[in-house]
């Protein structure tokens, strides 16, 4: 009997593979999606797809099959599939065919999906395993990361010469800065002349900052460096020169401007929380629109310069910059950090330099107090700590990713207050708007495009408000109900509903970077080769400045995508379970009833992978 079982599991699994029928299939590819979205086929079925087109020149690449075709308006193709590959596999436009044409896009499923069944079933193994880890362990072991790295290990770069002696010059990071400047002259400049009316695909500043900017940001930079854009970023170039006199040398210590207080309730990420929201209202124009992402950019660097006169420091930065608030909440996750090395050298030390400035650097910009800081949200990585420091007391640690989701945010007088529903509400819009975008982007539904886009009035106050109420009601709601359940399961009757709340939400932060990651995968392995195009002609004048702008559009291994994808959720949920069990520990004041606490935060996390699991490859 026992071995029936596997017989019969693979016999329901394959059964259909062997059917190798005929399937005829009309494909109608209209701007910019296809009719039927999503075909599905068995394993072994010869799939005849008669494609027609509706309006313009449209073309068709299968992911994984590198089966390719096009046609024009009037006429019909058939393309002949023999579908011997299992899984879903994404088909697109190959021709460009207007603004939103690299997300014009539709899927083949051919079952059995074995990466959905693996990916589901490797999702269950560790949300189980770990519940079960987390029920024999007589110890929470918060002090190490999966149970054997020490978290409170550290490699500090800065003891090498070479690098601190670049942290405390004045020309770093200011020669970035200048590099960063001018290429964002560029893109802005893309956006206006020559690549005004081309296609967001072929345009300089669409590619740079929606491509390869947001990618890089996603898949390195944060999780890695932090907030090391913030370093590097330009927009806020021109208000540190106004509020200093000078860029290189130390200018003025009292600002130029009327360095006004940001007011003491808005010091927490709501603004930036509800700015970013905000933004994404029109992802469906800026991100593919030259004209839209010139307007965009041109508005965040003059209201940062505006900002800048008005308020103190980097106030702009720190409670109106839409990028700034992603960055700082999932910088805690990051394998790096600015810190001291000897608190007690700082606490001997008056006045901290670090705060109020020298000959040699400005107090810190970001009104952090770099001498007691243990977290990485709000510090924008300036450096000026190392310049101030006497001592140089100021080190850059390489450490365990994660480290700061255990850290209790310390309240900077005037400046921040403790970790509340902010941070917890910024990560969750954070997954509700990654959602969205993974659906008007990436999804195969001509519907949801038709509304980003604006074609009718109505649809569009329907995406608005269907944003909105899934970002800020259903996610929530949803994660309000475990986080009910858990304070009932743990009986620890001391832990507030906000305490639990806003602690448990710190398993947003691994598994927010994990499907964005998944995300961003989706977008560069498909339309990075127009990278290519665009840096040898930047303002569509006709230029082959590197050789490169006529090569065709070539998707790079968009058959493994789905592997990637997959391996992308799986760390973020690793991480997920590792740190929210740890952070039960912090919540509930027993053993007992942080195990029980416990309970419905990883069955959340089981149900929230299943179903980026279904998103990304189902």
């Amino acid at each position: 009997m026992k071995r029936l079982i596997p017989v019969f599991i693979l016999t329901i699994l394959f059964s259909q593979a062997a059917a190798g029928k005929e399937v005829r299939i009309e494909l109608r590819a209209g701007r910019y999606s296809y009719s039927p979205g999503v075909i599905t086929v068995n394993k072994g079925d010869l799939l005849a797809i008669k494609l027609v087109s509706e309006d313009v020149t449209h073309g068709f690449f299968l992911d994984g099959y590198d089966i390719s075709g096009f046609v024009h308006p009037g006429e019909t193709r058939e393309i002949i599939i023999k579908a011997d590959k299992v899984g879903r596999f994404t088909f697109r436009c190959s021709v460009t065919c207007g603004e939103f044409h690299p997300y014009m896009i539709g899927y083949l499923k051919v079952r059995p999906n074995i990466n959905l069944y693996a990916g589901v079933s490797l999702v269950f193994l560790l949300s189980l395993g770990s519940l079960l880890l987390v029920l024999i362990r007589k110890k929470n072991p918060s002090n190490r990361l999966f149970g054997f790295i020490p978290m409170d290990w550290r490699m500090e770069l800065t003891k090498f010469k070479p690098i601190r002696a670049l942290f405390k010059s004045r020309w770093f990071p200011l020669v970035p800065l200048i590099i960063n400047l001018f290429i964002f002259t560029v893109i802005l400049t893309s956006g206006i002349v020559g690549g005004f009316s081309s296609s967001g695909n072929y345009n300089f500043g669409i590619m740079i900052v929606w491509i390869l900017w947001w990618v890089i940001l996603m898949l390195f930079l944060v999780p890695v460096l932090g907030r090391f854009w913030c370093m590097v970023c330009p927009f806020p170039m021109f208000g540190d020169w106004l509020q200093r006199g000078r860029l290189i040398n130390v200018g003025r210590k009292k600002s130029f401007g009327l360095a006004k207080k940001w007011p003491k309730e808005l010091r927490n990420l709501w603004p930036l929380t509800i700015l970013f929201f905000v933004t994404t209202f029109f992802s469906g124009f800026f991100t593919v629109r030259p004209l839209a992402s010139f307007i965009l950019l041109a508005i965040i660097i003059g209201f940062a310069t505006f900002i800048s006169v008005i308020y103190e420091k980097r106030t702009f930065c720190l409670f109106f910059c839409p990028v700034s608030g992603f960055q700082g909440l999932y910088a805690n996750f990051a394998a790096s950090e600015v810190r001291v090395k000897d608190p007690a050298i700082c606490k001997k030390h008056t006045p901290k330099t670090c705060v109020v400035g020298n000959e040699n650097g400005y107090g810190c910009p970001w009104m952090e107090q770099p001498h007691d800081m243990n977290r990485n949200t709000y510090c924008g990585m300036c450096l000026e700590c190392f310049k101030t420091c006497p001592y140089d007391n100021m080190a850059f640690n390489i450490r365990p990713p994660g480290t700061d989701l255990l850290q209790e945010p310390k309240k900077i007088a005037g400046t921040y207050g403790r970790q509340g529903f902010d941070e917890a509400f910024k990560g969750l819009s954070m997954v509700g708007i990654m959602i969205v975008f993974f659906l008007t982007m990436q999804g195969p539904f001509g519907i949801f495009k038709d509304m980003v886009r604006a074609t009718t009035l109505g649809g569009y106050f329907t995406f608005l408000l269907g944003h909105l109420l899934l970002t800020f009601l259903a996610l929530p709601g949803i994660y309000s109900l475990f986080i009910f359940l858990s304070k009932i399961m743990s009986g620890d009757k001391n832990a507030s509903f906000k305490r639990v709340f806003s602690a448990f939400s710190n398993i947003f932060i691994p598994l927010g970077l994990g499907i964005w990651a998944a995300f961003s995968v989706g977008i560069i392995l498909p339309n990075g080769s127009y990278l290519l195009h665009v840096i040898s002609d930047p303002f569509a004048w006709g230029w082959d400045l590197f050789g490169t702008a006529n090569i065709p559009w070539t998707p790079f291994q968009t058959g493994i995508m789905p592997y990637i994808q997959i391996l992308f959720l799986l760390v973020g949920l690793v991480f997920s379970l590792e740190y929210g069990y740890k952070i039960a520990g912090q919540v509930f004041s027993k053993k007992g009833e942080a195990k029980r606490g416990w309970i419905p935060i990883a069955v959340f996390l089981l149900g929230i992978n299943i179903f980026f699991m279904w998103l990304f490859v189902g």
